[in-house]
């Protein structure tokens, strides 16, 4: 086994698979919000159905996870995220094609949300664990969640387009389309571990490489769950999801309530998604040279110090407001020191099941965590309130990643793609 000879490791092909997903992922996550008006109009829906479209792929998208994660271990991840692709791609293309009622259009938006659960947080911490040493993680995962933010800019402006053009249902199917070709490719380039292409994993120190990596027991499903480090990540990841999910309930509503105009809210989202891919690209290359857990804390340390501006300023003037969000989509953009954190505390062998496991365990925060926050904005009379949830629950986020097991000097062989902790 060696490092790769060319100028660029193969490792670096599965990072271009890797952000192909993001693109497959958006085309499922977005599509039906950013199209909602005409769709919601065309099936004629009230308010409380178009939410429970909504909310019947958010169930789907978190609550499968481990069902791919899983997957990934025994097929492996490149054959389970292929699946998932595939699989969201059709189910989108027959939402544009049979979603004519209600009943429809709630079964096939859980069928895109079942593929969605396999395309990114179940099954990619699995890869990049696979064809990168801890040192390199960051960066490798960083330039794949840069994909999620490109495209969801990008549709946001052209998929009002499209539907305007050729229809809502035509458009789904051009994504759907989209994503079947993502996935075509991905299964074309991408493959499980460096062995397959005789490689060791990018960015492995010469006194780490040997001939082969020590065998370790078999790990099952149900030793996972019985993994105290599982719990112990999930409890860090439904903390965080409680912060994250309330940011994107709030952010666009909190600039209407203080008397802003609804473009001057959209223009907030936008602003708090790009300085998250600023973000993207700060904590996780600095993930690869401190400690994850320490960026994780320091990340969640900044989006809480900056939030708590946020509450501060609210209601002031237009331009701080926007200057505050932005701060807050910096230290937000730690999302891919996250994930690449499931790459590192669970062995190569079962990366998918924990990446699986805590993924569905975020569904907790997920649901929980905007309903939370819009108790809390009602019962102060603010939308601060909301704000101040989330800045609570990402304290405790940063509590809990603090706590985790230090990898600092937990040494990490990998030659074909098998990792022994």
């Amino acid at each position: 086994m060696t490092q790769s000879k060319s100028s660029l490791h193969y490792g670096w092909i599965v990072v271009f698979g890797g952000f192909l997903t993001q693109i497959i992922l958006m085309c499922g996550v977005q599509f039906v919000p950013i199209l909602m008006a005409p769709i919601k109009q065309s099936l004629e829906l009230s308010n409380t159905s178009a939410g429970t479209i909504v909310s019947v792929f958010g169930l789907c998208y978190a609550g499968c996870s481990f069902i791919w994660g899983y997957l990934a271990d025994r097929v492996g991840a490149r054959t389970a995220v292929s699946l998932a692709g595939l699989v969201l791609g059709i189910a989108v293309i027959l939402f544009g094609l049979l979603a004519d009622n209600f009943l429809k259009a709630v079964l096939i938006i859980a069928l895109v949300g079942f593929g969605a659960a396999g395309v990114y947080s179940a099954t990619i911490p699995k890869l990049i664990g696979a064809w990168f040493h801890p040192s390199k993680r960051g960066r490798a995962m960083s330039t794949i969640t840069a994909g999620g933010v490109l495209t969801g800019a990008t549709f946001g402006i052209v998929l009002p387009q499209l539907s305007k053009a050729y229809g809502w249902q035509t458009t789904a199917v051009i994504l759907g389309v989209l994503a079947i070709i993502c996935t075509v490719v991905i299964y074309l380039v991408v493959r499980n571990k460096p062995s397959e292409k005789g490689l060791i994993p990018v960015g492995t120190p010469a006194d780490q490489v040997v001939k082969a990596a020590p065998a370790i027991k078999e790990v099952s499903f149900k030793d996972v769950l019985k993994m105290k480090v599982t719990w112990h990540v999930s409890s860090m990841f439904i903390f965080w999801q409680v912060a994250y999910m309330t940011a994107t309930a709030f952010v666009a509503v909190s600039f209407v309530n203080a008397g802003f105009t609804a473009v001057q809210g959209g223009l907030a989202v936008t602003i708090y998604n790009l300085c998250q891919l600023i973000g993207q690209q700060i904590w996780g290359p600095l993930s690869d040279r401190l400690e994850r857990k320490t960026v994780i804390s320091i990340a969640g340390i900044w989006w809480t110090v900056a939030t708590f501006g946020y509450m501060f300023v609210y209601g002031s003037t237009l331009n701080m407001m926007y200057v505050l969000i932005g701060v807050m989509g910096v230290g937000m953009g730690m999302v891919p020191v996250i994930l690449a954190s499931f790459s590192d505390y669970f062995p190569t062998e079962v990366g998918g099941s924990g990446a699986g496991v805590v993924s569905t365990m975020g569904l907790v925060g997920r649901f929980f965590g905007p309903m939370i926050a819009g108790y809390a904005a009602d019962a102060t009379g603010s939308i601060t309130g909301a704000f101040g949830v989330g800045a609570v629950a990402m304290l405790l986020a940063v509590f809990v990643a603090f706590s985790l097991p230090s990898l600092k000097k937990q040494a990490v062989i990998s030659v074909s793609g098998e990792s022994a902790k």
